[in-house]
């Protein structure tokens, strides 16, 4: 009789384990997913935990990250809000939905989740840096710094954030400190291709062209596809009268990125220089036409605007 009633005793206790068992079991499944890319298997996995109760706001918050990840915005917000609305204090779903909002260009909706992570969370350096993204992107420049500044007092080992302060003191024009910042990502992240195409920039800008090849040599190095270090490096060859390595690096960019409009503007400053003015119009009106006006500038002088 004392056997039967431990057994009766033992079963709910043992079927609760089974549905915690199985809980982590999902949970685990659409991480590992998510972490190799695989967003489909992750949602899939994710969408099976939420239904399954209790609910919470961390299934939806990594559900919402694989959404945003495959490029469905609208579920990822979806489920950034559905997260919010059980756990409101949460800073880090803020900061999730924002960056979705973003790249909707949906931007005070953005701005204003960034400001509402900070304010649950004073000390979220990552929501600092990425109002400075928005910032730097309506090219606010003093205020992108300002965020840099704050994720980086938050955050010294912030390599991102370092680099993206340098980008916007290049905005500036304030060549030094762009140098500076890069130089600082590069020492805390070794292998960070793009800090070396940002310093390679600075010292281009300040025509110091053989060291602005040496950091773009670097990055193409660290990263192969890195289009626009071919483009950068393709620019200061041109400027330096070396056409043959130009038009090998605007090649090699146009191979990796299409769109890049610093080499078809390159294209048709060459095209330009060789008395080719057809084909160049023709580079300058594709450049321009992806919104980039120095291509459009020289359809004006050239008379086709």
């Amino acid at each position: 009789m004392k056997r039967f009633l431990l057994a009766l005793m033992l079963v709910p206790i043992l079927g609760g384990l089974a549905y915690a068992g199985y809980i982590y079991f999902l949970l685990h499944q659409g991480d590992s997913h998510a972490a190799k890319g695989e967003y489909d298997e992750a949602i899939q996995a994710y969408t099976q935990l939420s239904e399954m109760p209790p609910r919470c706001a961390g299934t939806h918050l990594r559900r919402g990250v694989a959404y945003r990840k495959k490029g469905e915005q609208d579920l990822a917000i979806e489920d950034f809000t559905a997260a919010i609305e059980l756990d409101p204090g949460n800073a880090e779903v803020y900061k999730e939905r924002g960056i979705a909002y973003g790249l909707q260009e949906e931007y005070d909706r953005e701005m204003e989740d960034y400001t509402r992570a900070i304010e649950l969370d004073p000390k979220y350096a990552v929501a600092y840096f990425n109002r400075g993204v928005a910032y730097g992107r309506k090219r606010e420049y003093d205020s992108a710094i300002g965020e840099y500044t704050q994720a980086i007092e938050l955050d010294p080992q912030y390599a991102r954030a370092y680099n993206n302060r340098g980008f916007a003191y290049l905005g500036k024009q304030m060549y030094d400190e762009a140098i500076r910042d890069a130089t600082k990502a590069i020492e805390l992240t070794p292998d960070y291709a793009r800090a070396y195409v940002n310093r390679g920039t600075a010292h281009g800008r300040r025509e110091e062209y053989d060291r602005a090849i040496q950091d773009y040599d670097k990055a193409i190095e660290l990263d192969p596809g890195l289009a626009i270090a071919y483009g950068n490096r393709g620019f200061i060859y041109q400027n330096r009268g070396q056409e043959d390595q130009a038009i090998q690096d605007y090649e090699q960019a146009l191979r990796l990125d299409p769109g890049l409009t610093l080499a078809i503007h390159g294209w048709g400053m060459i095209s330009l220089h060789d008395g080719d003015e057809d084909r160049a119009a023709s580079a300058f009106v594709e450049a321009c036409g992806m919104g980039y006006k120095p291509s459009c500038d020289q359809l004006v002088s050239l008379g086709h605007i």
